[in-house]
């Protein structure tokens, strides 16, 4: 158990003026590039990649649409042609002059939607091609304007008997609409490829799209969580007493660098305020060092004079054994003071004591026996029950006698109505020896529990006890490389567990 208030006090010395002004200084002196500035960074980004996405998507999309629209006139090109192809041969099975006047107005509308799509056509097509499509037209249509001509003069009954013209009009008409139905089944292929292409690309957009969202998300909260963790663990370690300035690591100024700045400010005025109160304890200590010390020496002090002055007006009165219990009444007296005294020099200097060899057995014994009448006439029962075969442990006999006293003390003193004493000694992990010592007195209280071995802390009224019996006590115990810690229920128990480390031939203490 560690004394929390040596603890704090040691601590917060650390920071100092100068220390906070250096670190408020080189965090300003980064360059700043602020959480607000990031998540507006990040956003834009996921926004500009949004926006190409749309962007592309408007370009491929028009891309399609044209490829769809030519694809459309060029259905509308082949089946003009067929039409004109159908009537053509009407006319020369039947001889019906409608039929050729519609051929010629199908051609016409032919060329005048492969005008409309020429500069899609000679992008697509090899420039002899387009050429020699071209001239089909042009000689398809001649032949149908001269034979028109030639029996313009006729309604019903025509017989063209022109084999030269009908050759020419099946082989142009054939040319073009093989072209046109190859035309237009190529470009239904790549319609459907740049469709295809379209929902790949769309799909993997998508996901690019995720990931990138996903990991501006992952980045945003791992600049926000991590420091936000270390807020957190400055706090613990503030609240655990470490008053440690803190230094941000990173290499730009930001929010968490003010909360840092801040952070330290605070530190600083704690250690202040805690400097503060450690003197105002300090002088409270005083006061109630003063008061009970006074007590523990005019109580021996007066004893030892009432039995002197005794002894010098009536020493022919008393007998040898008289004499000798008065004798040893005024040594119980010195040894007492000096015990208090002894106390004070032990709490402001623990110096090393000379290590020996200790059973436990003798020690708890021993100690019992010195409080053994005040337990008896406060009717107070005993229980001992210790481990057979205990390890001895190594330290200075009279200290941890002392040790033990100041517990049995204080529990016979919790017991003003009677009770039990229990005292328990077993073998623990790690190479230990426990004692618990257990009284059924009226108990701590919670809220004095961890300062119970703080120094001078005393519940007892003014006068009664200087507080230093179970912080000296502490220590004694640390000092060997041991714990103790207290527990109890109000009203019903305390219990105190001593943890002493087991003899070894290389312990110093």
């Amino acid at each position: 158990m560690i004394n929390k208030t040596d603890q704090i006090a040691n601590n917060a010395e650390a920071p100092s003026v100068e220390g906070i002004f250096a670190m408020e200084k080189a965090l300003s002196e980064r360059p700043p590039f602020s959480i607000r500035f990031r998540i507006i960074l990040a956003f834009l980004l996921a926004f500009l990649f949004s926006f190409g996405i749309g962007i592309s998507s408007m370009v491929y999309i028009s891309i399609l649409s044209a490829k769809q629209n030519f694809f459309d006139n060029a259905g509308k090109f082949a089946f003009t042609v067929d039409q004109a192809r159908r009537y053509e041969k009407n006319f020369f099975l039947y001889g019906t002059k409608i039929d050729l006047y519609h051929a010629l107005d199908h051609i016409r509308s032919a060329e005048s939607i492969m005008q409309g799509t020429a500069s899609e056509m000679q992008s697509l097509l090899k420039h002899e091609t387009f050429k020699s499509l071209l001239n089909d037209l042009n000689k398809y249509e001649k032949v149908l304007t001269e034979i028109a001509s030639s029996y313009k003069d006729q309604d019903y009954g025509v017989k063209p008997t022109e084999p030269e013209a009908e050759s020419q009009l099946r082989v142009s008409g054939h040319q073009i609409l093989t072209f046109a139905t190859e035309l237009v089944a190529q470009e239904r292929i790549k319609v459907h490829k740049a469709a295809h292409r379209f929902m790949l690309g769309a799909i993997f957009l998508l996901a690019a799209n995720f990931i990138i969202m996903l990991l501006v998300a992952s980045e945003l909260s791992r600049q926000i969580l991590q420091p936000l963790a270390r807020v957190v663990q400055y706090t613990q370690q503030i609240a655990g007493g470490d008053f440690s300035l803190i230094n941000p690591k990173r290499k730009f100024r930001d929010e968490f660098s003010n909360v840092a700045i801040n952070i330290n400010r605070m530190i600083y005025e704690l250690t202040e305020k805690q400097k503060q109160l450690i003197q105002n304890r300090k002088m409270v200590a005083v006061g109630t060092l003063t008061s009970g010390v006074a007590h523990e020496l005019n109580n021996p002090l007066n004893n030892i004079s009432i039995t002197t002055e005794a002894l010098l007006n009536d020493l022919d009165s008393f007998s040898r054994d008289e004499l000798r219990d008065m004798l040893k009444d005024i040594f119980t007296q010195v040894e007492r003071a000096s015990g208090t005294v002894r106390n004070l020099l032990d709490f402001t200097r623990l110096e090393p004591a000379r290590g020996e060899t200790i059973e436990i057995e003798q020690l708890i014994r021993s100690s019992l026996k010195l409080v053994n009448n005040e337990r008896i006439l406060k009717g107070i029962e005993e229980e001992i029950q210790i481990e057979k075969n205990l390890p001895p442990v190594q330290g200075n006999f009279r200290d941890l006698g002392q040790v033990f006293l100041n517990i049995f003390l204080n529990g016979i003193q919790a017991m003003s109505q009677g009770g039990k004493l229990q005292v328990h000694a077993k073998s623990y992990t790690g190479g230990f020896i426990r004692i618990d010592i257990k009284d059924s007195g009226y108990g701590i209280q919670k809220k004095y529990l961890e300062r119970v071995f703080d120094p001078f802390f005393t519940t007892k009224d003014v006068g009664k006890g200087t507080g230093l019996g179970l912080s000296v006590s502490y220590g004694i115990i640390k000092k060997m490389g041991g714990d103790i810690n207290v527990d109890s229920e109000i009203g019903k128990w305390s219990t105190f567990s001593v943890y002493l480390p087991a003899s070894k031939t290389d312990i110093i203490v």
